[in-house]
């Protein structure tokens, strides 16, 4: 009996989760069919050979990150610097059951290909077609897609979870897309984070400010503070990561570029949001 209730909970949850994406156009179910999805309607979405698919209306050329951006960033996280973060989000999908996740903005997929590691369905997307097809060539568990974290092409009230790494916040997105109790991850800068980089690129550097403590329609179920400091000996790649690069004037670029290396504090604030 025990065994038949759970058989019934997991085909229908399975169910469920089939039913998350929507199309881009008209809203209604996409589904998978050979080398496409489709919707009723009959508008389809081509597989790419990466195994990705573009359901991105916004069809403009240099779309996200383009390929050495992607390559520079894909290079720095190899180096699993952040993954200390990585795996305490990781941690967190576990601590909260979480079965059905969206990674919004999910890059190269990074931080993606590591939470399927727990988590059942595992989705990415990114307005970047490079990143995207990087993340789907090196991931072949998760299904990644090119979509907008403002307009995502999944259903209301479709996912356990949302991450947000060092991403813009969709409030309204995520509180559409998230069932009742959804918990949403937001990951970004702590005070200190790159200070380092920051002391020796600028004369005044400063610290980054704490997020906000209340959200309209979330509750703050957690926010932790964790910090790590490594060497790092590609400063340049470092950059690629931060907004510094193409923020700031030729003098602080050409100060990293002469740095062979860099002893540098990574600090992250983890928020978790639940939605109420």
């Amino acid at each position: 009996m025990v065994f038949f209730l759970f058989f019934l909970v997991n085909k229908t949850y399975f169910f469920y989760t089939l039913r998350m994406l929507i199309c881009p156009k008209c809203k209604k179910e996409l589904k998978k069919e050979d080398h496409c999805y489709r919707c009723p309607e009959g508008h389809s979405f081509d597989i790419a050979r990466q195994g990705y698919v573009n359901l991105s209306l916004k069809q403009k050329k240099n779309q996200g990150d383009n390929r050495l951006m992607v390559l520079a960033r894909s290079k720095f996280l190899e180096e699993d610097h952040y993954d200390f973060m990585r795996q305490f989000v990781k941690d967190k999908l576990v601590d909260h059951n979480i079965h059905t996740l969206i990674d919004g903005g999910c890059g190269q997929g990074y931080y993606t290909k590591e939470f399927k590691q727990v988590v059942d369905t595992v989705y990415g997307i990114d307005l970047s077609k490079e990143a995207i097809r990087y993340a789907a060539a090196h991931d072949k568990q998760s299904q990644y897609f090119v979509a907008g974290i403002f307009d995502m092409p999944f259903s209301d009230h479709s996912a356990d979870c949302i991450t947000s790494i060092f991403t813009p916040l969709p409030h309204e997105e995520v509180y559409r897309v998230l069932r009742e109790n959804g918990i949403w991850i937001v990951v970004g800068p702590g005070p200190d984070h790159c200070i380092e980089l920051k002391e020796l690129m600028y004369d005044r550097p400063y610290k980054n400010d704490w997020p906000d403590t209340h959200m309209d329609h979330f509750e703050c179920v957690s926010q932790d503070l964790i910090s790590n400091k490594a060497v790092v000996e590609d400063v340049w790649s470092l950059l690629e990561m931060t907004p510094y690069r193409y923020n700031s004037p030729s003098s602080s670029l050409d100060k990293v570029k002469a740095c062979k290396s860099l002893d540098t504090t990574f600090e992250f604030v983890v928020s978790i949001w639940r939605k109420i």
